[in-house]
């Protein structure tokens, strides 16, 4: 769809991908599938370096920047980090705050 490529044009993430897109008319969503690119490391949530992978969760929804009226949502599968400094955590994500998040 040519919509990942108006989202690479202005919200483009370092590390990830979008991955494909799909409209879904009952509910007016547009949901837009992100991966992370390949051999990118991903960031400790705690003190935002590079650590190495540990594993990955489930597929989380992020409400983003609506488009034309369309809601969007960013689908992820959170990677956890081991870090040396913090331990096991989540990973960090540009569009991720604690007000736009929610689990399906």
């Amino acid at each position: 769809m040519l919509l990942t490529r108006l989202l690479n044009a202005c919200h483009h993430f370092p590390g990830f991908v979008y991955a494909g897109a799909r409209l879904d008319t009952l509910t007016h969503t547009i949901e837009v599938d992100v991966k992370p690119r390949q051999g990118s490391k991903a960031c400790c949530s705690g003190c935002q370096k590079p650590a190495r992978g540990y594993d990955q969760l489930t597929q989380r929804r992020f409400e983003f920047i609506p488009i034309w009226g369309f809601a969007v949502v960013l689908l992820y599968c959170m990677r956890r980090v081991e870090c040396v400094r913090c331990g096991v955590k989540v990973e960090e994500v540009p569009w991720g705050t604690s007000r736009c998040t929610s689990r399906r």
